[in-house]
């Protein structure tokens, strides 16, 4: 039997804020750019940041990533592609942040899914798909 202190350990990795930063620019930078362009320029990244730091002091915190396979992950939504967790630990607030973000097919939505396509439908709907 596997100790809950070891077992979380196969689960979570102790992560630094850099991992953080790379997480956004590699994940997000569509996300980024579009931030940008309709907020002045400003950047998604340091609001978020800005956000997380006003509930729980990012300096003071111990940071995880959470990332299973995709068969065991309990919060993998319907249709996900990919999803990257992070935690935020501050010891000495005893507060935890939970940051998350998953990128689903647009193809996921209940109405697509309910309909049958034919052959040459399916087809039609994969062009402009980005993989």
């Amino acid at each position: 039997m596997i100790s809950g202190a070891v077992r979380a350990h196969l689960f979570f990795k102790e992560e630094d804020m850099e991992s953080f930063k790379q997480m956004v620019d590699n994940y997000l930078s569509e996300a980024s750019r579009l931030w940008a362009a309709r907020n002045e320029g400003s950047s998604l990244l340091d609001s978020m940041t800005k956000a997380i730091d006003e509930v729980i002091k990012i300096r003071e915190c111990d940071i995880y990533s959470y990332n299973p396979d995709s068969d065991g992950d309990p919060f993998l939504e319907k249709g996900a592609i990919w999803s990257v967790n992070f935690f935020f630990y501050n010891r000495k607030l005893k507060r935890v942040v939970s940051f998350r973000c998953c990128c689903t097919s647009k193809f996921a939505g209940d109405d697509f899914l309910a309909g049958a396509l034919s052959d040459g439908e399916e087809e039609d709907a994969l062009i402009d798909m980005d993989i």
